[in-house]
């Protein structure tokens, strides 16, 4: 496709050669249809240019995720995030297991804000903005804030603020469970493009050793 474009390229310079020649030659001339046909080759040089470049960004794009995956050090980080998500997880214990409800909420802002850098670095390996067309940060940080929204509107049936203190400690655990939710979904679609990874070992890592 691109080495025809380039010939109907080289043709029309010539026949805008053999006009102007004409032109110079013969001012009053008819050359209006003939101008009107380049014109219109020209448009759809154009087009067909800017469709050979969208399907090479499209497949680059659809290429991406998989290259990323199929890296060795891609694959290493993708196999140590259990070990990632109990260290962050036995963190926000000490401050959950101290019974106050500041601390609480406090212990599961850190392990929500662990559990969003992980996401933010698995939601690199798609293609730039692949999510909502914005950066995996910014489409994280909105999925997450959304989540909150939901949870302590379905914790207060009777409206805002009649469930209490305790509303924001049971929100951050719903929040807890939907981006773990999603990180699992996650690799679980990034370990389609790489064979030699076990998801379901990888799953039971994930979910294990946690109480």
């Amino acid at each position: 496709m691109k080495t025809l474009v380039l010939v109907f390229e080289f043709s029309l310079i010539l026949v805008s050669l053999v006009l102007s020649g004409f032109w110079v030659s013969d001012p009053d001339g008819n050359y209006e249809p003939y101008i009107a046909v380049v014109l219109g080759i020209t448009a759809f040089l154009e087009f067909a240019r800017r469709m050979v470049g969208n399907r090479r960004k499209i497949r680059s794009q659809r290429d991406l995720g998989k290259r990323y995956v199929d890296q060795s050090h891609q694959m290493h980080f993708i196999k140590g995030l259990p070990a990632l998500r109990r260290a962050a997880h036995e963190n926000a214990r000490e401050l959950w297991d101290g019974g106050v409800t500041a601390e609480m909420r406090q212990g599961s802002y850190d392990y929500i804000d662990s559990l969003q850098d992980i996401w933010v670095r698995l939601a690199r390996f798609y293609p730039p903005n692949h999510f909502g067309g914005v950066e995996p940060r910014e489409y994280i940080n909105k999925y997450t804030q959304d989540r909150f929204s939901y949870h302590r509107a379905s914790l207060e049936p009777e409206g805002p603020g009649t469930g209490g203190t305790i509303v924001g400690v049971m929100a951050g655990g719903g929040v807890i469970e939907d981006l773990e939710k999603m990180i699992e979904e996650t690799v679980c679609t990034l370990s389609l493009n790489s064979e030699p990874f076990d998801y379901q070992s990888w799953q039971r890592d994930w979910k294990g050793n946690i109480q």
